[in-house]
């Protein structure tokens, strides 16, 4: 069939137009493959350089604030770390709950039949330095009151096994024999002192308490003049309750939180003013498994004499 000259020239132009349409079209189709890869890449890159650091970066886990609040720590950014119930120690994974709390006086050697009641109240230097060793062979862990406080509370701060030893009235052999053997066997203690008896005959001064606590060890307060406050004044009870504290703190520059009472005695009244006048918690001669209030602790004393077996059972509860 023969087109008129016009009619053929038009469906060759249109000829000539249809590649130049499709390459258009290629070029359309590269170049939305290409802002599509883009953004894929766009997309992997970060999170590959993210997970590339975070494998390089170490990180560690703390505890952190009052409450020990477990946290990740990676690049120096904190995030929290659900996941985490405590700090692992090498021993194992920490503990909350009560702790068994200790009540020693005396580390001297005493003659029973020449002062019983001396007898009774020390521990002989070696037969302490025997109950240490147990406690260390045993894979126990010395706390001071303070943390002991949070174990009881139910914060995971304690160590496996934490156990807490406390020693009342300041006597100078807490200086002289009970610290050595502590030191020696990596332990710390709670140490109450009265503040009217630094220094005097038989007791440490405020020197060697000060180098106590540079130790590590906790000082805690015992009132200024070791009276029963529930036969005194309120009034005299309040000042020996705060002045001690006082004292302490603007001697040896630390904080004092932790209070015994003398003798253990204690009434509503009193551990009202315990609490009111900024201790965080007190412990008592009491020897029961009741935890529950932080101003009432019950201690569970060691005696003279007795050898290392009977300590065991203390330790224990039995």
């Amino acid at each position: 069939m023969q087109y008129p000259r016009t009619a053929r020239q038009s469906v060759e132009h249109r000829r000539k137009q249809r590649p130049r349409r499709l390459s258009w079209l290629a070029i359309y189709l590269v170049c939305l493959n290409l802002i599509c890869g883009g953004l894929v890449v766009s997309l992997w890159l970060p999170e590959r350089a993210a997970t590339a650091q975070s494998s390089t970066l170490p990180t560690a886990q703390v505890l952190v604030g009052q409450l020990g609040v477990p946290v990740s720590v990676a690049a120096g950014i904190a995030q929290p770390a659900e996941a985490i119930v405590a700090a692992p120690t090498p021993d194992g994974p920490l503990q909350a709950g009560p702790v068994p709390i200790l009540m020693y006086h005396y580390i001297r050697t005493v003659d029973a039949g020449a002062d019983p009641i001396g007898y009774n109240l020390s521990v002989a230097p070696e037969l302490f330095d025997a109950q240490m060793a147990w406690l260390r062979d045993n894979g126990y862990a010395t706390v001071s009151m303070a943390t002991a406080q949070r174990c009881i509370a139910g914060e995971p701060v304690c160590p496996p096994n934490a156990i807490a030893l406390t020693f009342d009235d300041g006597y100078l052999d807490a200086y002289t024999d009970a610290l050595p053997t502590l030191q020696r066997y990596g332990f710390i203690g709670t140490f109450y002192l009265v503040n009217n008896f630094m220094g005097q005959p038989g007791y440490m001064s405020w020197e060697q308490a000060g180098e106590m606590n540079k130790a590590g060890m906790e000082i805690g307060a015992h009132t200024l003049d070791h009276l029963d406050l529930t036969v005194i004044d309120q009034g005299e009870a309040r000042r020996q309750i705060e002045q001690s504290k006082i004292d302490i703190e603007a001697r040896l520059g630390v904080i004092v939180s932790s209070f015994c009472y003398p003798s253990g005695r204690y009434t509503g009244e009193t551990v009202a003013l315990v609490r009111e006048l900024g201790f965080a918690n007190a412990t008592t001669t009491r020897w029961d498994d009741d935890y529950s209030d932080p101003f009432a602790y019950p201690r569970r004393r060691i005696e003279g004499g007795k050898d290392v077996d009977v300590f065991a059972a203390v330790v224990r509860g039995y």
